[in-house]
């Protein structure tokens, strides 16, 4: 089914210009939202932020899978990744009008995201408290790959819904 335009051509003083019905004046305002995306960018950061603290309670991937529980976590009861809650509550977006990126500024972030060994940068051992509170030393520590941050199935749907209301409302 095509659509059909009626225009008017209009005498313009050095020229001719075409008016569309309104049909001219919501495409230079869609042009001219669409040049704007920022407000786009930051919904998309907010849903991916969404998204991936959600995955701190689910304790998976983002494509489903389940993270290794960590010692502390099958000890405890608890749930891996969330014993301060301090990485999950570091989780932030930054957006400009044509980028969004999420993560986290905290120092562990990395090898908790891909995983990693971990060896003392000064002297022969790592010292940390052990899950019966006593001192451990360690030469080295491998931290298994326990990623959160990343876009799912479901993220990418609710991207593509955001760009999809974000077009139509420039239209508008």
């Amino acid at each position: 089914m095509g659509v059909i335009l009626q225009g008017a051509v209009m005498a313009a003083r050095k020229g001719v210009s075409l008016s569309w019905g309104g049909l001219d004046r919501a495409l230079g305002k869609a042009v001219h939202r669409m040049g704007d995306t920022q407000d786009l960018m930051d919904s998309i950061g907010e849903a991916l932020v969404s998204s991936t603290l959600k995955r701190f309670q689910d304790e998976k991937t983002p494509e489903g899978e389940k993270w290794q529980p960590s010692a502390r976590a099958a000890a405890s009861g608890g749930t891996t990744l969330s014993d301060t809650g301090r990485l999950q509550k570091s989780i932030e977006y930054a957006a400009t009008s044509n980028r969004v990126m999420v993560g986290s500024n905290l120092p562990y972030a990395r090898i908790h995201q891909l995983g990693g060994t971990v060896r003392p940068k000064k002297g022969k051992f790592l010292k940390f408290r052990g899950l019966d509170g006593e001192d451990v030393f360690a030469r080295e520590v491998t931290i298994p790959a326990r990623p959160y941050l990343g876009i799912s199935d479901d993220d990418r749907e609710e991207i593509m819904d955001t760009m999809t209301d974000f077009l139509e409302g420039a239209f508008k």
